[in-house]
């Protein structure tokens, strides 16, 4: 008997367009936990490196973990590939109330093989599952695509991941929406949706897993729940989300300018999450179904100049940076448009903004020029940059090169041009300064699916926001503490992502030793901190192993010589450059 889970994953061969049901593996499930490290496992046995990630014969694995709808705190479904912008690993976390539902409706997780010949959606509800036509959709948006769909199954209460026209343009830095303004949109996964002629996918159901000791588990909860409103970090998470952490991080250096060249942005106090919440009406909207959070760190905006009295979405820290300190745009309204164009058509803002920073750079030395694009591409021109979005999803123009991400794009423009195409194994950089915190530099370095701050959130430890029960009671100065925090972190957002845990609702605000207690409550796997270090431990080697499995070089883990040889010459972290060869 499982705990935690159904105990069952969907199989859907969308070349043969059937379906089919799988049980889930106890041994997989004590060894790699769920979610992504789950995932990952299944996907070892079914790529290589000859599997073309926009091909039929590519796998999109969509998982939950056991702490999904079974504990507040923990909404994290993983989709899990390989790469169409990396070549490597694919993954990407959403949030939101998608996974609870798809667990509800019977599964932990869906297998997709195959492609389908003509559009279509899977709709599981109460445990069944329907490939149905989805011809009408296609070209859709998210927004119109969710409204469609709910109102054909006849329930608003269905949960949706579903792509927008730029993963139906098998654009590499396309996004999954869930929730209509959930992404999950690191590494292409929207793409592969895509390429597999799939637009969506509609979950719903009322079924509750079993946990193994509910009497401990209320209790548990009790105590999670209140943790984040006695610490600093979740009281300011629940004030502004990840937006209000702007403000400090540009004091810190921690931002990045013009594509990481410039230390100062004098408009940045524009766009801050306290700004934004004080110019428009806010509210805090708790991911998950009725077990939910008390962080509500997803905040909304009352914007009539952009959608009338519709909530829109507060954009996130690293929209906020890479769209607007990156692109040197400091008026807000224009990045809550930014922002939610980019879901509505179905784009990672952190890919997007790093690409079109590269653009803008290019522009700037005339390796571009305004009659590559039909307009003029400066820093801060947000209308350019809302031209350039709707180019990049639908691939026209000079938005069909930037659809392949900085790597492939600086590449084919000129060579001179990689010496500013800011990425890590071909997947852009979020907003953390490798200059500021060099452990997060190893970090995006040593990272499975390339740059990416949520596979090891060091510059959290360099900020004071320590580990006492892994030994990491003071902030790291020398590199060997660096080093040694960078490995610890990484194998603890490997077993987060794969239980389905939030890390902003577990790092700075409840220690480990109680993470292992709820696990424990609710697996009846009896586990330890130690155990929960292990595990991350091995399903981290597992990514690396799938990845040299896929062809991954040494020379790879590595990050931009920009950050390891061009220091800035202003602000916080003047003179400062990051360490990467030692």
């Amino acid at each position: 008997m499982f705990f935690g889970f159904n105990g069952k994953l969907l199989d859907v061969d969308l070349s043969r367009g059937k379906t089919g049901v799988a049980e889930l593996r106890k041994d997989w499930f004590r060894l790699y936990v769920g979610g992504s490290g789950y995932a990952t496992r299944l996907l070892y046995d079914l790529i290589d490196e000859e599997t073309e990630p926009l091909s039929p014969d590519n796998v999109l694995v969509v998982m939950t973990g056991p702490f999904v709808d079974t504990f507040p705190i923990s909404p994290k479904t993983a989709f899990v590939t390989k790469s169409p912008l990396t070549g490597y690993l694919g993954k990407s976390m959403v949030g939101g109330s998608f996974g609870a539902m798809l667990k509800r409706a019977g599964f932990d997780g869906i297998v997709f093989r195959g492609a389908s010949e003509k559009p279509v959606y899977l709709a599981v509800i109460e445990g069944q599952a329907e490939i149905k036509d989805a011809s009408r959709l296609w070209g859709k948006d998210v927004l119109e695509t969710s409204k469609i769909i709910k109102n054909e199954l006849n329930s608003q209460k269905i949960k949706i991941a579903a792509i927008g026209p730029a993963g139906e343009n098998l654009v590499r830095i396309a996004a999954v929406i869930t929730d209509e303004r959930r992404a999950a949109g690191r590494t292409g996964v929207g793409a592969v949706m895509g390429s597999k002629k799939l637009k969506a996918i509609a979950v719903y159901g009322s079924k509750k897993v079993q946990v193994y000791d509910r009497e401990k588990l209320v209790h548990l909860m009790r105590e999670h729940l209140a943790a984040p409103l006695k610490s600093p970090r979740g009281v300011g998470l629940r004030s502004y989300g990840t937006s209000g952490g702007l403000i400090g991080y540009t004091l810190d250096g921690n931002v990045p300018i013009k594509n990481w060249t410039k230390g100062i942005f004098d408009k940045v106090d524009n766009i801050t999450g306290q700004t934004l919440q004080k110019v428009y009406k806010s509210r805090g909207v708790a991911c998950g179904t009725e077990i939910a959070c008390s962080i509500q760190c997803h905040k909304e905006l009352q914007v009539s100049e952009v959608s009338g009295d519709e909530w829109e979405k507060c954009p996130e820290f690293e929209t906020l940076a890479l769209m607007g300190t990156n692109l040197m745009i400091g008026d807000g309204k224009t990045l809550i448009a930014i922002n939610k164009l980019c879901d509505r058509l179905g784009l990672d803002t952190i890919s997007t903004g790093g690409v079109i920073a590269w653009a803008m750079e290019a522009y700037e030395k005339v390796y571009l020029k305004a009659e590559d694009l039909g307009f003029e591409l400066k820093w801060g021109d947000g209308e350019a940059v809302l031209k350039l979005i709707e180019m990049i999803a639908y691939r026209k123009g000079l938005g069909d090169l930037l659809a392949e991400g900085v790597k492939r794009a600086s590449r084919k423009i000129s060579p001179e041009t990689e010496e500013f195409a800011i990425h890590v194994k071909g997947l852009e950089l979020p907003a953390h300064h490798p200059r500021r915190y060099h452990s997060i530099g190893l970090a995006y370095a040593t990272s499975n699916i390339g740059a990416s701050h949520l596979q090891g959130m060091t510059m959290l430890v360099e900020r004071g926001i320590l580990l006492p029960e892994y030994g990491i009671s003071e902030v790291p100065k020398d590199i060997e503490s660096k080093v040694k925090v960078t490995v610890i972190h990484q194998n603890l957002c490997a077993f987060l992502d794969s239980a389905g845990l939030c890390k902003f609702g577990v790092f700075g605000i409840i220690d480990f030793n109680k993470i292992a207690e709820e696990y424990t409550a609710i697996t009846g796997f009896k586990t330890t901190k130690e155990d929960i270090l292990e595990t991350g431990e091995r399903i981290w080697y597992l990514e690396r192993l799938l990845n040299l499995k896929l062809g991954l070089r040494v020379e790879e883990d590595t990050i931009p010589k920009r950050f390891v040889k061009e220091p800035l010459d202003e602000g916080p972290i003047k003179g400062v450059t990051c360490p990467i060869d030692q």
